[in-house]
């Protein structure tokens, strides 16, 4: 029997998507999959490899040549069919120059061009095979990481083992060859292994991931509880494949914003593990200190006791209470830079210390998933009434303990003290890291288009102005430690977007473009696909400013701010 050939078919047609495919499904060797949108078409390439690509060129959400390219840009290696009823010669050249294999012209001849595609398919799956063979098994075995820490292995449904890396090799004690005619399941014990196989089973296209925790049998008789991400992979036909198995010690691994999931606590009460973790040491929390520490923005976290294990610089610029002089401190004094005296803020709704009323003088918050919200609040800072407002998430160990908590500061000043803010309404403004700006001209636009810009900006409209802001506290380019630290500001706060209202002078002193509502021509707005959007600000004397954007969120919010501010202007693209 033949080989099957996958085939992803797209058109946006379902009556024609229909008979071809039917007309395809009766050759025994060919397995379609459709799809009406080329949206849908890549969710299902993330998902599965697929032989051969055939698609229309006239699509609504992009067009065939631009998929093509898509598929080109991410490493695909699949054969590309281009299909359509306008008998354009440069369509067809077009189509062979961006990389097509195949030019199929549909119309009254479709019999015969579907008969000679096929033959064309038959012919070209099998060449194109053989010619990528060498270089996917180099891919696949550099993407391996053969040199890494991490245990990496592919197991038939079985359980029998298809590819070891080398640290498999030292942990088994035994060579790659001897490893490949084994089962894995060998060496987990036998107590476990029902569990294990019953997750598997559990996996699906939608959800192929799953993270355990369970013993393994070494090589020189210990056993070791780690860590082992199972991920599958689905053929054309949905059948299971393979897994790819990837190993690895959960010893100081510092998880925050989340606790051990039922699922661990269920197999490691299954695996009848009598280890136990031992206590949290001091040094468990050295390389989190370290970076929340020099952290650039106002952050600071306690233990589990609530004293002060980490101020951040930039939290000691805001409140002049010096890093050295706060570290160390308990009994809630990390409040008194912020309210004059010790008292409950935030971080207290996550460590609860002996003495205090668990819920009696706390202030007010809401839950998001791990991450404690907090109300904007008016304190004094040094002397200056400030608006605070704060995020507040747990930290947890490997074992799922509660070790330390952290509390992100943001601040503003009241609007009476920006210096004539009633006379100018405020309509609102958003900052992300989604929002980037880059130089002008085309060299510019395709940097900002793909995505290589720095994001951190923000827009910001009163009635009378529009300002482009670069925010200080998004800034993901300010130092080595902000890579870091936007994760964890991503953990804080959801997704590193900062909605508050600013004050004139905030907006003034962070400015970096401004224009009053009668030096504009034109609005135009872009909403993000494939690429970023852009919002574009085009002045009466010819310049213009653009804004990339890289989410579909941050766009929604900017153009219901930009019909307040400028409805007559707004061009939606």
């Amino acid at each position: 029997m033949p080989q099957t050939i996958s085939i992803l078919c797209i058109d946006d047609e379902p009556l024609f998507l229909d008979a071809f495919r039917a007309r395809l499904e009766q050759e025994i060797d060919l397995a379609v999959t459709p799809a009406s949108t080329t949206l849908e078409a890549l969710e299902l390439l993330n998902r599965q490899y697929f032989d051969v690509i055939i698609s229309d060129y006239s699509m609504p959400d992009m067009d065939g040549l631009a998929l093509l390219r898509e598929i080109r840009a991410r490493g695909g290696q699949s054969i590309f069919i281009v299909a359509t009823a306008k008998r354009l010669a440069h369509i067809a050249k077009d189509a062979l120059n961006t990389g097509a294999d195949y030019y199929l012209q549909k119309g009254a001849d479709m019999a015969n061009e579907v008969s000679r595609l096929i033959d064309f398919i038959r012919t070209r799956v099998p060449q194109k095979n053989a010619e990528y063979e060498l270089i996917a098994w180099a891919r696949f075995y550099n993407s391996i990481v053969d040199n890494g820490a991490e245990l990496i292995c592919r197991i038939k449904p079985d359980g029998a083992l298809s590819f070891v890396n080398e640290p498999c090799v030292h942990l088994f004690k035994k060579s790659y060859r001897q490893l490949v005619q084994e089962n894995f399941f060998t060496y987990v014990p036998d107590n476990e292994r029902p569990e294990i196989l019953a997750c598997l089973r559990e996996l699906t296209p939608e959800k192929p991931d799953c993270l355990l925790l369970h013993h393994i049998l070494a090589g020189d008789g210990r056993t070791l509880t780690l860590e082992w991400g199972y991920h599958v992979l689905f053929s054309a036909q949905g059948g299971v494949q393979e897994y790819q198995l990837t190993g690895r010690d959960p010893k100081g691994l510092i998880r925050i914003g989340t606790t051990k999931t039922e699922g661990e606590r269920g197999l490691s009460a299954a695996t009848g593990s009598s280890q136990e973790t031992p206590e949290e040491k001091p040094g468990e929390l050295g390389e989190l200190i370290a970076t929340l520490q020099s952290l650039d923005a106002p952050v600071f976290a306690v233990d589990k006791h609530g004293v002060i294990i980490a101020w951040s610089t930039k939290l000691a610029e805001l409140t002049g209470a010096d890093t050295d002089a706060m570290v160390g401190k308990g009994n809630r004094e990390y409040a008194v830079p912020f309210y004059g005296e010790p008292g409950p803020m935030l971080i207290d709704h996550v460590i609860t210390l002996p003495g205090t009323d668990a819920d009696g003088d706390l202030p007010a918050t809401k839950k998001v998933g791990d991450t404690l919200v907090g109300e904007r609040v008016q304190v004094t800072i040094r002397g200056k009434p400030m608006y605070l407002w704060a995020k507040c998430s747990p930290v947890y160990d490997a074992a799922g303990r509660l070790i330390a908590a952290i509390e992100a500061i943001a601040v503003s000043e009241p609007q009476e003290q920006a210096g004539g803010a009633g006379s100018e309404e405020y309509l609102g403004g958003i900052s992300s890291l989604t929002l980037k700006v880059s130089g002008l001209g085309v060299g510019g636009s395709i940097a900002g288009a793909i995505g290589s810009s720095t994001g951190g900006y923000g827009v910001y409209a009163t009635a009378k102005r529009l300002f482009i802001i670069r925010n200080p506290e998004l800034d993901a380019s300010a130092s080595q430690g902000v890579q870091f630290g936007t994760f964890l500001m991503d953990e804080l706060f959801g997704n590193v977007v900062d909605t508050r209202q600013k004050s004139l002078g905030e907006l003034e002193n962070t400015r970096i473009f401004e224009v009053e509502k009668g030096e504009i021509e034109k609005i135009t707005l872009k909403k993000p696909v494939l690429l970023s959007g852009y919002l574009e600000i085009s002045k009466k004397g010819g310049s213009s400013f653009r804004v990339y954007i890289d989410h579909k969120k941050a766009y929604t919010y900017i153009e219901n701010m930009m019909k307040l501010f400028a409805p007559d202007f707004l061009h939606l693209e």
